[in-house]
This record gives structure tokens, sequence and C-alpha cells, in this order.
């Protein structure tokens, strides 16, 4: 085989191995992105249920048209959680434990507070909000947990970091366990 014979083929060779790089590239890049989003929501979705005491503390008043309000808005948030929580298991197992992790811790913290926030009085006065209702979360361990297992799905060696990823997850775990 000549040279002028080989030569149109390598170039060819070459071209399709630099297309095929450069979508592998684009589609990670657009598949992340959208990972991204979802992961985010997901965590939106937690904060938002460690903001319920606050949202029963601030009640408008004791009727049921209230009340009604705010566990329509309650299960709303229960479902919210559901459904990320189901999408992360379909996305990727380590995520869906360590946010399974997180929202267990959360809610834990947040049942004791909620039972609290529903005997509390109304606020009738703006003098009784500010510094009223205060209630801090012990679950930095998981949040950074959570966030290491979604940073670590995001990369492009996202199997090469699973298992420190899992082994991490199983002594938090051991951990926070009585």
């Amino acid at each position: 085989m000549k040279i002028s014979e080989v030569t149109p083929f390598l170039t060819g060779l070459v071209a399709a191995l630099i297309a095929l790089v450069g979508y592998w590239i684009t589609q990670h890049q657009k598949r992340r992105e959208r990972r991204a989003e979802v992961f985010a929501s997901a965590l939106e979705a937690i904060r938002e249920y460690e903001q319920t005491p606050y949202l029963i503390r601030r009640r408008e008043g004791p009727d049921a048209a209230t009340r009604a309000r705010i566990s329509e808005s309650l299960s709303a948030s229960a479902a919210r959680r559901r459904y990320y929580e189901a999408v992360l298991c379909l996305d990727s197992p380590v995520v869906a434990e360590s946010y399974k992790v997180l929202q267990r811790r959360t809610r834990k913290q947040v049942g004791p507070y909620r039972s609290n926030a529903w005997k509390a009085p109304v606020i009738s006065r703006d003098e009784e909000f500010p510094g009223s209702a205060y209630y801090p979360y012990d679950s930095d361990e998981e949040w950074d947990l959570c966030l290491l297992a979604m940073r670590s799905e995001l990369s492009a060696f996202a199997a090469l970091r699973r298992r420190g990823t899992r082994r991490r997850l199983a002594a938090l775990v051991a951990s926070r366990t009585p």
C-alpha cells in the first residue's frame, strides 16, 4: 500500500475520532447541566422542608382555612421530596442513598420543631416575631456527603469515585445510628 493511499484513510479516521470526542464532550456537558439542575432542585426541596416550622409559626390565624393552606403546602412539599427521591434512584443509587440519609436526618429534626410551632400561639404583633422562632439543624455532615455524592456523579469519572462515596456514606450512617 502506498502512502498516497493511506493518507486519506488516516485523515478520515482522525477526523472521525475528533468528531466523536467532540460529540461525547458536548453530550456529557448537556447531561451534566440537566443532572445539576435536578440535584439542585432536590436539595431545594429539603431546604423547603426545613422551613415548614417557620411557615407554621407565621400562620395567619387559628382558623380552618389557614390550617388547610398550610396542610396543602406541607403535602406539596412531601410530594416534591418523594418525586426527587424517585428521580435520584433512577439516576444514581449513590446520590439517592445520600439524599435519603439527608432527608431522614432532616425529618428527625423537623418533626419536633413542627409540633412546637403548632403549639405556639399565633403571632399577632411584629415585635413577637424576631428571634421568637429559630430552629437549628444538625445535619451538616449529611449535607456535605450529599453534595459530595452529587459532585462526584457530575464528574466525567463518576464510576471511579463511587466506591469512596459509598464508604463515607456507610461510615456516616453508622456514626449517626444510636
